[in-house]
């Protein structure tokens, strides 16, 4: 039987050092990670040589803990972040700053108490089950997991979230969120060059009637809640309800789309993304899908995954936070220097873009032991790496950490579960996979699958 530890999946290739400038842009613009020398990877700071930009990766976590909590207000998202979000989010939480973001955090975060999602495990367990339905349809043959989840993620956001859906179709969502993400959610040369915004939008049509689709089909539930005058209590209830208590100010029409776009949008793709790399390792090694068939056994027998399950199921949570340190959903975290100020040894100019990257921060030399092996009992909870929250940032850190990090790691575990329960899954061997950055990282070309039910 093979150990965890000796299981290597598959990672970019890493150039031994800073490519050939122009070649360097055109790579990161293509695919940010394929662009990062092995220095990013072995080094507390890097900074590349260029003649235009001051750029600075940070991989130190006392550096990364100043940055992103203890001189926060020094650094922010910066105009490229806001360029590739703000035309389907608006200023909604995620690309907000200052007191903007801070009610409307106050006003969402209700929504994500810990009782509250717990009462939610059913109907992430029942997405669940849907999935192994579709599954047996298809039993013995070979789909397409990657989207698979999404559909899956996408049922447990719009029954809890949006009470059951109102009518979304999950397929045409979930497609114009994709073409979004590779359209105008992808960087170019414009912005880094300071272009207008406006130019990247011009140039990207298919993006912004993908846009324009998403604004429309949530608009339109918010029209049918505000008529119906119904409360269901979940999070488009509250946001309608939120008043901010500075200045008695309620969500408009717009901040409510712009937020629930926002957690339609991030709050299933993240997710989905966790449980297909998670699903891809554990098809890769059998000995940890055995140990996980072993523990739901244990823990829940036959019955459907609840709250309780899922605090039991420690093996099973500790696949999902190694699958997502090893393919971390957000792959890149940028800040912009707004002042002067020193990060480590090192003196940082008002203007530097900051660049945290957590798939490399997430397999630096000098932060894991090998780094790149495939080994959930790093995460046993008497190692207590979960909470390396400066070394181990799939959600963020700081008081910008996602707001919906518990409802994912609960969602992700009881799903696992299910699904590895009631199935076996295997990768495609001829399939090359190649984690490719569109704001998230995803597999290039979906995670073909053979699904065997049990």
């Amino acid at each position: 039987m093979t150990a965890a530890h000796d299981f290597i999946p598959p990672t970019v290739a890493t150039p031994p050092r800073q490519l050939p400038y122009w070649r360097a842009i055109r790579t990161f613009l293509d695919n940010p990670i394929e662009a990062w020398p092995r220095q990013i990877y072995e080094e507390k700071t890097w900074s590349p040589r260029d003649p235009v930009w001051r750029i600075l990766y940070v991989c130190d976590p006392d550096a990364i803990r100043q940055v992103m909590l203890d001189d926060q207000p020094k650094f922010d998202k910066g105009a490229i972040f806001r360029r590739m979000l703000a035309p389907a989010l608006g200023e909604a939480m995620l690309t907000a700053e200052g007191a903007h973001w801070k009610w409307q955090r106050q006003a969402a975060a209700p929504a994500f108490r810990h009782d509250r999602i717990a009462a939610m495990v059913p109907l992430m367990s029942r997405a669940a089950e849907a999935a192994l339905t579709r599954w047996r349809a298809h039993d013995g043959e070979r789909i397409d997991v990657a989207e698979d989840m999404v559909h899956t993620t996408f049922d447990v956001i719009l029954d809890t979230m949006l009470s059951g859906g109102e009518g979304f179709d999950i397929a045409e969502a979930s497609r114009e969120i994709s073409i979004y993400l590779h359209t105008i959610g992808k960087p170019n040369l414009s912005d880094l060059a300071g272009a207008p915004a406006w130019l990247r939008t011009m140039f990207q049509p298919r993006g912004v009637r993908a846009t324009r689709y998403l604004q429309r089909i949530v608009s339109e539930v918010i029209q049918r809640r505000r008529v119906s005058g119904q409360a269901r209590g979940d999070l488009l209830d509250m946001l309608l309800s939120a008043v901010d208590p500075e200045t008695g100010r309620a969500m408009g029409d717009t901040d409510v789309r712009d937020n629930l776009i926002t957690f339609i949008g991030a709050g299933h793709e993240t997710t989905a993304l966790a449980l297909t790399w998670a699903l891809y390792l554990i098809g890769r090694h059998p000995p940890t899908e055995k140990r996980i068939v072993e523990e739901v056994a244990r823990v829940a027998g036959d019955a459907s995954i609840d709250a309780d399950h899922v605090n039991k199921l420690t093996f099973t949570r500790q696949v999902v936070l190694e699958a997502m340190r090893l393919y971390p959903p957000v792959a890149l975290l940028p800040r912009v220097c707004r002042e002067a100020t020193t990060l480590g040894d090192r003196r940082v100019e008002r203007g530097t873009l900051i660049l945290i990257p957590i798939y490399a921060l997430h397999r630096h030399r000098l932060l894991w032991d090998n780094p790149d092996a495939f080994d959930p009992d790093r995460f046993a909870p008497e190692k207590g790496l979960e909470k390396r929250r400066f070394a181990y940032m799939p959600f963020g850190a700081g008081p910008r950490i996602c707001i919906g990090m518990q409802f994912a790691l609960m969602e992700a575990t009881a799903i696992l579960a299910t699904l590895v329960r009631g199935a076996h899954v295997t990768p495609d061997p001829d399939h090359r996979i190649r984690p490719l950055v569109r704001i998230t990282m995803r597999p290039e070309g979906g995670m073909p699958m053979t699904v065997k039910m049990r």
